[in-house]
């Protein structure tokens, strides 16, 4: 894994950044699963139901066997550089913080304590400075107390998993749609699956 420095780059244009995504309504599906409006039980529900696909299933399915297992547990999050997972990086430059919120409720989910985003085959310095300063930002105003912090790092290849520790590695695509399934319902969501992908709110 190869160090993150905040580089002095122009920020991607059109970013939603901190400030833009709470005065939206930003991190309250977090809060209130984390406040108990929303347990575990209904989110694995109304992911499941969603048809909402994981890295290799069913994403409620790859959560719900994440939670079983013992502690410590690591939830990351990637994001690719091929054609597949270019899609990813869209995403991620274009509503960070809509992905963070998406990663954090899959951890709370699952009972994670550890959570990274990596860039494989590290990107464009400014989206790697722009999420960097984004995590900052949500680190300086954490949505709850004890929060984890969400460790940004890149790599050449899809890195391998410590020895020891219960996992999971999502796409950034799959937990971008994390939050708007919990606003808008399974039904919903399942019907959007029927539109172009990538529309952003």
């Amino acid at each position: 894994m190869c160090p993150v420095v905040v580089l002095k780059a122009p920020a991607p244009e059109g970013v939603v950044d901190h400030a833009a995504y709470v005065a939206r309504g930003g991190y309250r599906l977090l809060k209130r699963c984390v406040a108990g409006e929303l347990d575990v039980e209904m989110v694995l529900r109304s992911v499941g139901e969603s048809g909402l696909f994981g890295a290799q299933g069913p994403a409620a399915m790859e959560w719900e066997r994440v939670h079983r297992e013992p502690t410590p547990r690591l939830m990351e999050a990637c994001a690719g550089q091929d054609e597949r997972s270019g899609g990813d990086r869209v995403l991620l430059q274009r509503n960070p913080h809509r992905c963070f919120e998406g990663l954090l409720i899959a951890a709370w989910a699952m009972g994670a304590s550890h959570l990274r985003l990596m860039l494989v085959r590290g990107g464009h310095a400014a989206l790697q400075a722009m999420l960097a300063a984004e995590l900052v930002k949500l680190r300086r105003r954490r949505p709850y107390p004890g929060m984890p912090d969400i460790v940004l790092g890149c790599c050449d290849t899809q890195p391998r998993f410590e020895a020891g520790i219960s996992r999971l590695r999502q796409g950034i695509e799959t937990l971008y749609w994390v939050p708007d399934i919990l606003d808008g319902g399974a039904e919903w969501f399942a019907a959007q699956r029927m539109r172009p992908r990538m529309e952003f709110a």
